[in-house]
């Protein structure tokens, strides 16, 4: 008598073991900051030498995108994970054992190409798999829960690294990211390839994904993700410690508290935007109107703001505010064939860290000529500038049908 086959699982089972994948990429990401004094112990980093190691997984997680794409839609998004995972891992175990600043960074380039694609893997699985209306809330909830990478680069890691030591700390990620790999290779199905993938070479597929990231139908996302991710990266990575001790009076400890709820509030967002998603009459219309008023909370901070409470607030209020950028992705999915939905994902998450890499040394420039108050201006203007073009873009006769809804 034979037993009763195995149901497969939902795609939600299965997303929710790809998004792990991107809470690894939060907190291999964000690692550095709770790690910072062993390795400027351990290996002798300078300050700003240490900048410049883990700056290059930030430049290898950029890049990376463009391959990420061809491999998501020529492998689909399981062999796709479990490729990076790998990748990630290995990057993380080589962390754990580098014997000094060289190995270190060379550990860094190779966790960062992991880890750019462990968010577009289960974002292009709930594509193929899920009803389209249903997509853009999706695409809210797994950053939101991939915000738990955060939680977990702070005070867990800080006890890892209290416990034993700085490597220990890589050593588990790395750990558990094999364990993600192989819940992934159990639980997760191959998907059919998508009609029309494969047909060209390596190359043309590369280059497609910069022409999507130039082109004109995938335009109005890519100008509104070039400027909302990098405020708010500017806002909560950069400027808003300083701001807090600087300008606000804060300790460092009152700082990082202010700091953890900002990145409460970092969490949150995406999640409240994808339950609000099917609710928007408008998507396309709410995220431009929504990331124009972001600029307005960002302009009173740049202008010496008013006082500690409402400064706050206004801190609060950008990070609700441009968490809305997660329903780009639903955006582009509306705008994409299925046979480059991976190269035209991975095109505005590009976008996204090409928006950071820009902005975030200009607004060093403007730090040095005018204080913290012209860095946040130069995101302020960025971020308005940015919200009227996109919606110009999406203003009739240049809208596309789908954009407004998937």
């Amino acid at each position: 008598m034979t037993g009763a086959a195995r149901q497969p699982p939902s795609p939600f089972a299965c997303l929710g073991v790809l998004v792990w994948g991107h809470v690894i990429s939060q907190w291999v990401r964000t690692l550095p900051a709770i790690a910072a004094s062993g390795l400027i112990a351990e290996l002798g980093f300078t300050e700003q030498g240490l900048a410049v190691a883990t700056g290059l997984m930030a430049a290898s997680f950029m890049v990376g995108q463009v391959p990420v794409g061809i491999m998501i839609d020529r492998l689909g998004p399981r062999r796709t994970s479990m490729i990076l995972l790998f990748v990630a891992s290995a990057g993380c175990a080589g962390a754990a054992a580098s014997p000094d600043q060289a190995g270190f960074a060379l550990a860094q380039v190779v966790a960062g190409f992991g880890c750019a694609g462990l968010m577009m893997a289960p974002l292009s699985f709930a594509a193929r798999t899920l009803p389209p209306e249903r997509f853009g809330a999706v695409a809210g909830y797994l950053p939101g829960i991939g915000g738990l990478g955060l939680l977990l680069s702070g005070t867990p890691s800080a006890l890892l690294i209290g416990w034993g030591g700085w490597r220990l700390a890589y050593a588990v990620v790395a750990g558990f990211g094999l364990a993600v790999l192989a819940a992934v290779w159990r639980v997760v199905p191959e998907l059919p390839r998508a009609e029309g993938a494969m047909r060209r070479g390596l190359g043309a597929e590369a280059r497609e994904v910069l022409a999507l990231l130039v082109g004109r139908r995938l335009r109005a996302p890519v100008v509104l993700a070039l400027v909302g991710y990098a405020a708010l990266i500017g806002l909560r990575g950069l400027w808003a410690g300083p701001y807090l001790t600087d300008h606000l009076g804060f300790s460092l400890a009152g700082s990082g508290g202010v700091l953890a709820g900002l990145s409460a509030v970092m969490i949150a967002a995406p999640i409240l935007f994808g339950w609000l998603d099917r609710r928007l009459p408008d998507r396309a219309m709410a995220m431009g109107l929504i990331h124009l008023a972001g600029a307005a909370p960002l302009a009173l901070l740049a202008m010496g703001g008013a006082g500690r409470v409402i400064d706050i607030g206004a801190m609060a209020l950008v990070c609700l505010s441009l968490g809305s950028h997660v329903l780009l992705y639903a955006m582009t999915r509306a705008l994409s064939p299925d046979a480059s939905l991976g190269k035209a994902l991975s095109a505005v998450n590009l976008a996204f860290f090409l928006g950071v890499a820009v902005l975030q040394p200009l607004s060093g420039i403007a730090a040095d000529l005018a204080g913290i108050g012209g860095a946040l201006g130069l995101y302020a203007a960025a971020l308005a500038a940015g919200s009227l073009w996109f919606l110009a873009l999406i203003m009739p006769p240049n809208r596309p049908p789908t954009a407004q809804r998937t």
